[in-house]
Formats: structure tokens, sequence, C-alpha cells
């Protein structure tokens, strides 16, 4: 080989080593911690819907719940009517008795 084409071969590979390969090595680490900071980033997010999801379940429950509350309701003021009329029909009573009285 010429040493022309030599010293030409061995300054390119000094250049490409000294050069290119710390560019790249910097470029990869770069990539390396922007992936480090996404598997991070997504770790919070996931954790972050997890919590969201526990606190959003109870919706299903509270659904229920109104769907319920007319029958809730109706036994409420269905109880409250048969205890107005037992006071009614007891109130004869205590007052022939004397109970009540104070």
């Amino acid at each position: 080989m010429n040493r022309a084409v030599a010293a030409i071969w061995s300054g390119m590979l000094i250049a490409t080593t000294a050069g290119i390969v710390p560019i790249v090595v910097r470029l990869l680490s770069r990539t390396l911690s922007a992936a480090n900071n996404i598997e991070r980033y997504t770790s919070e997010i996931l954790a972050g819907g997890i919590g969201i999801a526990e606190n959003t379940a109870n919706v299903a429950a509270l659904k229920e719940t109104i769907a319920i509350a007319p029958q809730l309701v109706a036994g409420a003021q269905s109880i409250e009517r048969h205890a107005v009329a037992i006071t009614s029909a007891l109130r004869p009573v205590a007052d022939t008795t004397g109970e009540g009285r104070s």
C-alpha cells in the first residue's frame, strides 16, 4: 500500500475515533437518559391511573344508590305514616290511663 494512502486511512481512522465516536456516545447517553425518564413517567402515570380507577369504582355503587333512592324515600314515608297511625291509635289509650301526662 502506498504511504500516502496509509497516512490518509490512519488520519481518517484517528479523526473518526476522536471526533465521531464521542458524539455518538454522547447521543446514545442522552437517548438512554430520555428512555429512563419515559419509563419513570410511565410508572407515575400508571400509579395515577390506578388511583383514578379506584376512586371512580364507587360511581357504580352511587348509581345503584340513586336508583334505589325513590324506594328508600317511599319506605321512609310509609314508616312515618304508620308511626303517625300508631301514635293516633295509642293516644286515646294513653289519655284514658293517664300515661303520657306530666
